[in-house]
C-alpha cells in the first residue's frame, strides 16, 4: 500500500475542517456553550473536537441519554454548585508554588461537589457509561477535611488552623482592645480640642482629629492633615509603642498564615494527579449534562447512529433556526423530512431560490455532526442517521481574490480536493454540494455536473446537491441510484413553503411567476415559443401530476390523523362515562344493600310477631292456618329474585370467550383455578387474572355461585395474604395503554388485600411510570417496589 504523504494528510484534514466550518458548527457550539454550568464547561464546549471514532460517538450519546433520563426521573436540575476550574492552581502546586486560601477553598469545594455528584449519578445497572467514568474517582476526603477545617467559608484562615496562630491573634486582639480603651479615654478628656470624636485610620495606625490651633498641646506622630489644613491627624505618643507591638504581632500572624498555606499547597501538589483526574471526570459529566439540556431545549430525540448510509429524519428542524426563533423572535422553522434508503447514492434538491435548498443541505450536514458529538437531533420521530467520519462540503462562493480564481474555478478547485480525499477515505463519506456546476455556461455546467455526479455515485456513500439544471432531474429515471427532491412552491402566493417533496423534481415556475406579477403578455408568449413546448409541457405536466398526487396523499394522512385524534377523544369520553357509571353503580349497590337490609329487618320483625301469636294460648286452628300462609308469602317474596337469577346457570371453562365487564371487551379463558372463582383471560396482547364476578357470558349470562341465597358483594372478594406470586395475585397488563391498565389494576386492587404483582414489561417505560404514579396516589397502597430479579425485576 502506498504511504500517504504528510501534505496529502494535511489537505484532507483541512478539507474536513473547512467543511465543518461551512456547516456553521462553531456557531452551534457557541449556542450550546450557553448551557454550561461552569467556566471550564463553557471553554470545553467551545474547544470541543468532533470524534472520528464510532465507539467514542456511541459513548458520548449514551452518556447524554443516561444523564437526561436521570434528570427527568429526579424532576430537579442536577447542580454543579461548588465545582470550579482548578487545573491551573493544581499545576502551580505541582511545581512547588503557593496559592491563596480562597483558591485552596475552591479545591476543597470541588472535592465536596464531586462526592455529591458521584452519590447522585453512580449506578452501574442504570447508568453504566457515566458510572464507568465515576468509578475512577478518588474521594480525597482527607484533603477536603484538612482544608475546610483550616479555612473559613469567606477565605479567612481559621483560628483553629494552628495553636500558634490562635495565640498570636489573641494577643493582637487584646492589644487592640487595650489601645482602643486608652484612645476613648483620651478623646473624652480632650473633646474641646478635637474636630470629632471618631478614631480614624491612617496607614494602618489609629489617629484622632486635632484642631490645628491646639497643635502644641499634644505630642505624638502627625500622619496627615485635612485638605483645608484646619485638622491634623495625630497618633498620640502614649499609644505609638502599642501600635508598634501590634504591627510586630500582625507580621508574625501573616508569617504563620503563609506557613499554613504553603503546607496545604504542598499537600495539593503531592495529590495533583488524583485531583486532575477528578477535574477531568467532573468536566466529562458536565459536558454530558450540557448536551442533555441543550438537546431538551431544541426538543431533540436520541438518534440511532448506524454504520450504513441510511437517513431517516422526520420533522427535522435546523437547530440554528430554532435558536433564531426562540432567542431573536424570527419565524418558526418549517420541519422537513429526509428519507434516504441504502441504494440511493445521489440526491438532487431542486426548486426556486430562497426556497430552503441550502438550509436543507446544511441541515443534513449539521445533523450528521450532532450525531457524532452525542447530541439529540430535533425531529418529530426517532432519527436514524449514519456515523459518517468523512463529510465534505462545498457551499457558498469559493471565489478567491488572492489566487485570482473565478467563482466557477473556486468551486472546481474545491471539488477536486474533495475527490482526492475520497480516494483515501476510511469509513462512510457524504458529499454536500450547493449549486453544482454553476458559474459557467449552462450547457457545459450541466454536462460537467452530470458526469461528476455519476462519478460521486461510485466513490462516495451519499451525495446531496442543490441545482437549477433541469437535465439532472431526469437522472433518476435512468439510474436508480439517483433521487429527486423538490422545494414546495405556492403558486397562489408566489412564495416557497420550505417543505421537501421526496421523489418529485421541482418544476419551472419562471413563466408562471412572471405572468402573475404582470409582465407583458407578448414577452411571455415569445418566451414560451422559444422553449421546446412539447418537452417542457410534458415534463411539467408529469411533475404537476406528481405534486397533485402528493397533496392527495398528504390530505389523506391529515384525515387519518384527524380520525385518530377523534378516536382518542372518543376513548377519553368513554372512559369518563365508564368512571361515572362505575361510581353510580357503587352508589346503587349501596342503596340496594340498604333497602335489602331494611326489608330483611321488617320481615324478621313480622315473623317474630307471627311466632308470638302461635305461642299464644288463645290461638286457634284458623289463626295457625293464616300464619302459615303469611310465612310462605314472606319466603316467596324474598327468595324469588335469587331463584330467578339461578334459572340460567353459567359455568365458564377454558377456551370459552367471555366479556370483561370493566372494559366491555371480549377475551378468551386460558386458565382457571381449582375453585372455579378465578380465571386467567387473554385479551389481545395482554393477559390478566380476574375473578368470576368480573366476567359474564357473551349473551349476558351470569355465573352460578354456591353462596347463600342473600348475597352482598364484598370489597375484598379477591382477598389474599399470600407472599408467593400465584395466578390469583398477579395481573399482566403488557401491551395496554396507561389508562386501560389503571382500570384493570383498580378493579383488582379494590377487592384485594396483601402483596400484588403487576407485570408491565420494560418497553418505553411509559406504562411503568404511569402505573407507579397512579399507585402512589392511592392511600390504601402501603408501598411499591420492584419484584425480585428471578421474578422479572423492574419489568
Amino acid at each position: 500500500m502506498q504511504k500517504k504523504s504528510p501534505d496529502s494528510e494535511n489537505i484532507r484534514r483541512s478539507i474536513k475542517e473547512e467543511s465543518i466550518s461551512l456547516l456553521e458548527w462553531k456557531t452551534l457550539k457557541l449556542q450550546i456553550s450557553h448551557f454550561a454550568l461552569t467556566s471550564m464547561g463553557k471553554k470545553s464546549i467551545l474547544e470541543f473536537e468532533i470524534p472520528t471514532s464510532y465507539a467514542k460517538c456511541l459513548k458520548l450519546l449514551n452518556q447524554t441519554i443516561e444523564i437526561n433520563k436521570l434528570e427527568e426521573e429526579l424532576n430537579i436540575s442536577i447542580s454543579f454548585s461548588g465545582v470550579s476550574d482548578i487545573k491551573n492552581n493544581l499545576q502551580i502546586c505541582a511545581k512547588g508554588g503557593v496559592i491563596n486560601a480562597y483558591q485552596l477553598l475552591e479545591i476543597a469545594d470541588t472535592i465536596s461537589a464531586s462526592r455529591y455528584l458521584n452519590k447522585l449519578i453512580f449506578n452501574k445497572d442504570l447508568r453504566p457509561n457515566l458510572s464507568g467514568i465515576l468509578e475512577k474517582l478518588i474521594a480525597n476526603t482527607q484533603i477536603e477535611r484538612t482544608l475546610k477545617e483550616g479555612i473559613e467559608s469567606n477565605g479567612r484562615i481559621s483560628d483553629n488552623a494552628s495553636d500558634k496562630l490562635r495565640d498570636l491573634r489573641q494577643q493582637v486582639f487584646s492589644l487592640r482592645s487595650e489601645r482602643r480603651k486608652v484612645l476613648d479615654t483620651f478623646i473624652q478628656r480632650n473633646v474641646n480640642y478635637l474636630q470629632d470624636t471618631i478614631i480614624g485610620d491612617r496607614y494602618g495606625r489609629p489617629v484622632v482629629a486635632i484642631k490645628v490651633n491646639y497643635l502644641d498641646k499634644f505630642h505624638g506622630v502627625f500622619h496627615d492633615s485635612s485638605a483645608s489644613g484646619n485638622t491634623l491627624f495625630l497618633e498620640p505618643d502614649f499609644i505609638v509603642q502599642k501600635g508598634n507591638k501590634i504591627a510586630s504581632l500582625e507580621a508574625k500572624v501573616a508569617a504563620e498564615e503563609h506557613r499554613l498555606i504553603s503546607r496545604w499547597s504542598d499537600l495539593i501538589g503531592k495529590n495533583t494527579e488524583s485531583l486532575i483526574l477528578m477535574s477531568d471526570i467532573l468536566l466529562e459529566v458536565e459536558n454530558a449534562l450540557i448536551r442533555s439540556r441543550y438537546s431538551n431545549w431544541i426538543k431533540g430525540k436520541p438518534p440511532k447512529v448506524e454504520k450504513n448510509p441510511i437517513v431517516s429524519l422526520i420533522g427535522f428542524s435546523h437547530p440554528l433556526l430554532i435558536w433564531e426563533y426562540k432567542k431573536n423572535g424570527s419565524n418558526l422553522p418549517t420541519p422537513i423530512d429526509f428519507k434516504i434508503g441504502r441504494d440511493v447514492k445521489v440526491v438532487a434538491i431542486t426548486g426556486p431560490n430562497t426556497g430552503g435548498k441550502t438550509i436543507a443541505l446544511k441541515g443534513l450536514g449539521i445533523a450528521l455532526l450532532m450525531a457524532r458529538s452525542g447530541l439529540f437531533i430535533p425531529s418529530e420521530a426517532t432519527p436514524i442517521i449514519p456515523f459518517c467520519p468523512n463529510i465534505y462540503v462545498d457551499i457558498g462562493d469559493n471565489q478567491s481574490l488572492q489566487e485570482n480564481l473565478s467563482t466557477f474555478s473556486g468551486h472546481i478547485n474545491r471539488i477536486k480536493e474533495i475527490l482526492d480525499s475520497l480516494d483515501d477515505k476510511s469509513g462512510l463519506s457524504i458529499v454536500l454540494l450547493d449549486e453544482i456546476g454553476s458559474g459557467t455556461d449552462p450547457a457545459e455546467g450541466t454536462a460537467l455536473a452530470i458526469a461528476l455526479l455519476r462519478y460521486l455515485a461510485e466513490k462516495s456513500d451519499l451525495t446531496m446537491i442543490t441545482t437549477h439544471y433541469g437535465e439532472i432531474k431526469s437522472l433518476k429515471y435512468s439510474d436508480n441510484r439517483f433521487e429527486n427532491v423538490s422545494v414546495s412552491f405556492d403558486d397562489n402566493s408566489l412564495k416557497p413553503n420550505y417543505k421537501l417533496n421526496w421523489g418529485i423534481p421541482g418544476r419551472s415556475n419562471a413563466l408562471s411567476i412572471s405572468k402573475r406579477i404582470g409582465l407583458n403578455e407578448e414577452i411571455i408568449s415569445e418566451a414560451s415559443e422559444l422553449l421546446r413546448p412539447k418537452q417542457v409541457e410534458s415534463i411539467n405536466n408529469i411533475i404537476k401530476g406528481l405534486e397533485e398526487q402528493r397533496i392527495r396523499q398528504q390530505n389523506a394522512a391529515e384525515e387519518a390523523a384527524e380520525l385518530i385524534a377523534r378516536s382518542e377523544l372518543l376513548h377519553d369520553e368513554l372512559k369518563k362515562n365508564y368512571e361515572y357509571q362505575k361510581l353510580n353503580a357503587e352508589k346503587f349497590q349501596a342503596q340496594e344493600r340498604q333497602r335489602l337490609s331494611k326489608n330483611i329487618k321488617e320481615a324478621q320483625l313480622e315473623v317474630t310477631k307471627l311466632i308470638k301469636r302461635l305461642r299464644d294460648a288463645n290461638a286457634n286452628g284458623e289463626d295457625s292456618r293464616k300464619i302459615g300462609i303469611r310465612l310462605k308469602e314472606i319466603g316467596a317474596e324474598y327468595l324469588n329474585n335469587e331463584n330467578n337469577q339461578e334459572s340460567h346457570p353459567w359455568n365458564p371453562v377454558i377456551g370459552d370467550y367471555v366479556r370483561i365487564k370493566s372494559l366491555n371487551t371480549i377475551g378468551e379463558i386460558i386458565d382457571r383455578d381449582e375453585s372455579g372463582l378465578s380465571f386467567e383471560v387473554k385479551c389481545g396482547s395482554f393477559r390478566s387474572t380476574l375473578s368470576i364476578n368480573e366476567l359474564e357470558g357473551l349473551n349476558g349470562e351470569k355465573p352460578k355461585l354456591t353462596q347463600s341465597k342473600i348475597q352482598v358483594n364484598s370489597k375484598q372478594e379477591g382477598f389474599s395474604f399470600s407472599n408467593i406470586r400465584t395466578s390469583k395475585n398477579t395481573i399482566d397488563v403488557r401491551g395496554l395503554r396507561v389508562d386501560e391498565a389503571e382500570i384493570i389494576v383498580e378493579e383488582k386492587i379494590r377487592k384485594f388485600h396483601g402483596p400484588l404483582w403487576i407485570i408491565h414489561g420494560i418497553g418505553t417505560g411509559k406504562l411503568k411510570k404511569g402505573l407507579r404514579n397512579y399507585l402512589s396516589e392511592l392511600s390504601y397502597v402501603e408501598k411499591i417496589e420492584d419484584a425480585g430479579k428471578h421474578e422479572g425485576g423492574p419489568g
